[in-house]
């Protein structure tokens, strides 16, 4: 079991230093810092969140609550950063579920023997 943890930590590095995930880390730390984005983010998330518990509890969602949520996705696609963010998120899970398939495939193909 040993050579599979070694084996997993250096893919671990090779993943920790690709630039999809270089660049993943440098934007997510850039919104991080910006208080202004964290803002946008925050309020974009808030407001899912009421959403989800208006459906979760049957409750009707107003037409007040659905205009907020369409004004706060329209903020983070126009916010610079957090559009860099998420642009590389999506390389960075898209290199991560292709690493997970082959693994799967292999798993899969060891099981056909």
């Amino acid at each position: 079991m040993q050579d599979i943890i070694e084996h997993a930590r250096q893919l671990g590095k090779k993943i920790a230093s690709h630039p999809r995930t270089v660049e993943f880390l440098n934007a997510a730390r850039s919104v991080a810092e910006d208080s202004e984005a964290q803002g946008v983010l925050k309020a974009y998330q808030d407001q899912i969140e009421k959403i989800r518990g208006l459906e979760s509890s049957g409750k009707a969602i107003e037409p007040e609550d659905k205009h907020k949520l369409v004004d706060s996705e329209a903020k983070v696609a126009g916010h610079d950063k957090l559009k860099l963010m998420m642009k590389h998120q999506a390389d960075y899970l898209e290199m991560m579920n292709r690493v997970n398939q082959a693994m799967d495939e292999a798993i899969q193909e060891n099981e056909k023997k």
